[in-house]
């Protein structure tokens, strides 16, 4: 288990990635409807996404002249399409949309209230992506690139969020802040997830989930609605930073008590439709398309949003390794996700492992990145150690091929080396689970399925080792070091590990006053298909553990190999299970099963541990360490 030991005191923002993923590791691997199962990704309809959508701004308006003004100016010019849904206003708002913005498209709403004009203009528009904000000029248009590039980054569905890190609103009360927070308090215990806003109109979604997010909801609860049926539908979902400034002319059309009655109507009534719902089937899978052309009509690499670099920066090469070709789809979409960021990165390097036949496909279509051979020895170690050494940046980031970054990953770990001290920064790894968490498999051990896991700093924190899925070094360091240990580290599929630990407790060693840096909302989505998501797989993955660890002892000594297990054992596992017998307790199945998932998993890993610690001792170390046997 990779696992990190928090310092004393640390600051830093919050996590803010949610979804399907992080849904379900917070509500303890609980669906979130009586029919989560259901909602597997194999059943989403076909997303053929194309690397340059067409983005569609949907705002619905009512009496809105005055604001117009404040909105329709700023729109970013790379926008397709602005779709007005008018609700049959008395003033001259749709002859001042067309003043201000001639080819806008105009509709009326034939019915009044907020949420039937959100879908008659999805309707109406024709974008790949839809992007809602009201017309009251409360909302900047400026932010429009932060939704865009997280759909692009790899999610379905992106809402905006003013209690999170970066967010802020200057135009609620504070009974609407409570009832805001009750609510979406309530949302979080019904269905799980944990956004941290529920009733905030600034969001954006492919247009191919819209089949997940319609339904009876013709008011102010429509974010509500979408919000629920997206975490229910187990799309993949993101909270942004947002703004949220007054309004600045007239009243709004809200009605505190009678709209927060009708968000707490639909929070109750959606729980038996969700219940009910009949997914659409699938019509054939997503394909991967990379970003390979730089003179797309939105070419994003001279997007007019991405952030200058200052003066003198630290420059970045992003690295991620590859080696199976039935990968490919996940190879592009993390490379798609590394070209996008809000810093871009000096470069991206493709390491590919031993496989002629991925590394001809990857020189061929992925254009834009440095398509590179592994020539060290087999293994993941030895494809990340031909990554340092022709890397260019200062910073070596490292992604694995089944991940992809938020839009900001980049920024954030940057934004963690503030001093020389700082040796290395990783960041969050969320699970994207392709068939719903396990019911039997308890948050603490996502570390099996190369997550973050319960017990992890929430903000940013000094620790002893990074996550392998997600994290970054100074190349001179890797350099003084010679990276990492060949004898350690994941062979194709054989579950081992360890690499990493190994490697940044050898950088503690070597750099008395350095640090290793967890920053938390340096985030990366993981995959975690079928096959991963079953007792078997866990049984395998917490062998090679215990083998890896033994591994690392052997190099590092037990005292430093173990630093931060004895403080998840001895405190982190004991809570969890009697969080889990307590759930037990009130009839809850999942409960015992997880309790249960949590001990056999540190037997496994423990008595792994002491076989390979014995054999290194009586001189059989058989397979090398950190092999599961």
């Amino acid at each position: 288990m990779t696992t990190t030991e928090p310092a004393p005191t640390a600051v830093g923002p919050e996590l803010v990635l949610l979804g399907r993923s992080e849904t379900e590791r917070r509500a303890g691997g609980r669906p979130s409807s009586p029919d989560r199962r259901r909602s597997d990704r194999r059943q989403r309809p076909a997303l053929h996404r194309s690397p340059a959508p067409r983005v569609s701004v949907v705002i619905p308006t009512l009496n809105e002249e005055q604001n117009l003004r404040h909105v329709l100016p700023f729109l970013p010019e790379w926008v397709d399409e602005v779709v007005i849904v008018d609700g049959r206003s008395t003033d001259g708002t749709v002859a001042e949309a067309r003043r201000l913005l001639p080819d806008v498209v105009i509709v009326t709403d034939p019915e009044p209230g907020k949420g039937r004009a959100l879908m008659t203009g999805f309707h109406a528009s024709t974008g790949d992506i839809l992007v809602t904000l009201d017309a009251d000029g409360s909302m900047d248009p400026a932010e429009i690139p932060r939704y865009v590039y997280a759909l692009m980054a790899g999610a379905d569905y992106v809402k905006g969020s003013r209690f999170v890190h970066g967010g802020a609103t200057d135009d609620m009360s504070l009974i609407r802040k409570v009832g805001n927070r009750a609510l979406t308090e309530a949302v979080r215990r019904t269905y799980g997830g944990r956004f941290s806003d529920l009733c905030y109109g600034y969001n954006a979604c492919w247009r191919d989930v819209l089949p997940y997010l319609e339904g009876r909801a013709p008011g102010f609860e429509i974010e509500t609605h979408m919000n629920i049926r997206a975490l229910s539908a187990g799309l993949v979902v993101l909270e942004v930073p947002s703004f949220e400034a007054e309004r600045v002319h007239g009243v709004s059309n809200l009605r505190t008590v009678r709209d927060g009655f009708r968000v707490l109507r639909t929070i109750v009534v959606e729980r038996t439709r969700v219940a009910r719902a009949s997914l659409p089937p699938s019509a054939g899978a997503r394909p991967a398309v990379a970003l390979t052309s730089p003179e797309a009509p939105h070419a994003w690499d001279r997007h007019p949003h991405r952030r200058p670099r200052p003066a003198d920066p630290l420059t970045v090469s992003a690295v991620v390794c590859t080696h199976d070709l039935a990968r490919w789809d996940d190879l592009v979409r993390s490379v798609n996700s590394l070209r996008t960021q809000t810093v871009p990165p000096a470069e991206v390097l493709v390491v590919v492992d031993h496989n002629p036949e991925l590394l001809a496909r990857a020189r061929a279509e992925l254009t834009q990145v440095r398509v590179l051979p592994n020539t060290g020895p087999k293994g993941l170690s030895g494809g990340r150690n031909t990554a340092w050494a022709e890397a260019c940046g200062d910073i070596v980031a490292y992604i694995d091929d089944d991940a992809h970054a938020d839009i900001d990953w980049i920024e954030r770990l940057l934004d963690a080396y503030r001093t020389p001290q700082v040796l290395a920064v990783g960041g969050a790894v969320l699970p994207q689970w392709e068939t719903g968490r396990p019911s039997w498999m308890a948050e603490e051990l996502d570390w099996v399925v190369g997550c973050t896991y319960r017990g992890l700093p929430e903000v940013r924190s000094t620790v002893r080792n990074l996550i392998g899925a997600n994290m970054s070094f100074r190349r001179q360091v890797l350099a003084d070091l010679g990276g990492f240990d060949t004898g350690l580290g994941r062979r194709g599929h054989d579950g081992a590990g360890c690499e990493e630990t190994e490697v940044c407790i050898r950088a503690l060693q070597r750099h008395q006053d350095g640090e290793v840096i967890f920053e938390p909302a340096a985030r990366v989505w993981h995959r975690v298909p079928e096959e991963r998501a079953s007792w078997e797989y866990f049984v395998r993955r917490c062998r090679a553990e215990g083998r890896s660890k033994a591994g690392v002892a052997a190099r590092t000594g037990s005292e430093r190999a173990l630093a931060s297990e004895r403080a998840y054992v001895s405190r982190t596992l004991p809570a969890a299970v009697a969080r889990n017998v307590g759930r037990s307790l009130r009839l809850d199945p999942a409960g015992a099963t997880g309790a249960a998932s949590i001990v056999a998993g540190t037997a496994l890993v423990t008595f792994e541990y002491a076989r390979g610690r014995l054999d290194q001792r009586a001189g059989r170390p058989g397979a090398r360490p950190g092999r599961a046997s």
